[in-house]
């Protein structure tokens, strides 16, 4: 996931649990993060965004989104 280098009011566990960012949305490095690593490291993706659900998006179109934007970083 990403997220922003300073948060933006929520507590640490809320955002880590329910508002974690779309890769490539936020602020970290996650391109330089990814180059960084062995190209045959497995990278999993967790980007839990509850609004997204409660506002009637489907499990597969956030997943599709998430898978998108990781491969766009070089994931």
């Amino acid at each position: 996931c990403d997220a922003p280098l300073a948060s933006k009011g929520g507590t640490y566990m809320q955002e880590a649990m329910f508002a974690r960012m779309i890769p490539g949305t936020g602020e970290l490095p996650l391109s330089a993060f990814i180059a960084a690593l062995p190209a045959d490291v497995e990278i999993g993706l967790e980007v839990p965004i509850i609004a997204t659900f409660q506002a009637g998006r489907s499990p597969a179109d956030h997943a599709a989104e998430v898978v998108k934007a990781a491969r766009a970083l070089g994931a």
